[in-house]
């Protein structure tokens, strides 16, 4: 990446993973677990791991800063996966014995609509000027999220359009300290960050309860 806080797919985890065959913590009903093992996985070694700054995986929802309509937008995740038929043909592969080396993805009929104003992820691969999934089966992108949006309602009560401004969560003064202030949309522009709150992902940040915001690692 040429910046930091310009993720736009998923980061693999740094260390190779294992099932284990025992009822998962975290998901109902999932007689598994993945857990991470003490081996580097080959990923982080090619990205030259030792030389990374490490930063807290925020547990929240990813979003997205960029131009829509002339103006800093906020946008939102939206992977665009499988219909149910071509799911269950991948999930098929998946758990093949035999030794198949591709999956073979037919962009225009296997995948759900999206809606228009959506776009892929960056770095995301193309064929014949359409976008591909990755690995899972999926095409990460982004959709603009409207001011009165009611489906993104979380992520909307967090940035003014008219101010150009986003509420965001950064360190404080002093050490130790953190704050919520308003910052520019144009000084995120291009930048990823996760929104975090009351009703994001659980929120697992308890102390945050009161308000939406966007956590960003680096700032």
């Amino acid at each position: 990446m040429s910046r930091r806080g310009a993720v736009q797919r998923k980061v693999p985890c740094l260390f190779v993973t294992e099932v284990k065959e025992e009822p998962s913590a975290k998901r109902e009903r999932q007689p598994f677990k993945v857990l991470a093992t003490e081996t580097l996985n080959e990923k982080a070694l090619e990205a030259d791991v030792y030389n990374a700054i490490p930063t807290e995986k925020v547990d929240g929802t990813c979003c997205y800063v960029t131009t829509y309509k002339g103006q800093p937008y906020l946008w939102a995740r939206l992977d665009r996966r499988p219909n149910k038929q071509a799911e269950k043909r991948f999930k098929r592969f998946l758990y093949s014995e035999e030794d198949c080396k591709e999956f073979l993805w037919n962009v225009e009929e296997d995948f759900k609509p999206v809606p228009d104003t959506w776009i892929p992820a960056k770095e995301i691969e193309f064929s014949n000027g359409n976008p591909l999934p990755d690995e899972n089966g999926h095409m990460p992108g982004w959709v603009p999220v409207e001011k009165n949006s009611k489906q993104y309602c979380w992520h909307s009560s967090v940035v003014s359009y008219e101010a150009e401004m986003a509420l965001v969560l950064k360190h404080h003064a002093d050490p130790g300290l953190l704050e919520i202030r308003p910052v520019s949309l144009s000084e995120l522009l291009e930048q990823t960050l996760e929104l975090i709150g009351t009703n994001i992902n659980a929120n697992p940040y308890g102390k945050f309860a009161w308000i939406k915001i966007f956590y960003s690692v680096i700032f």
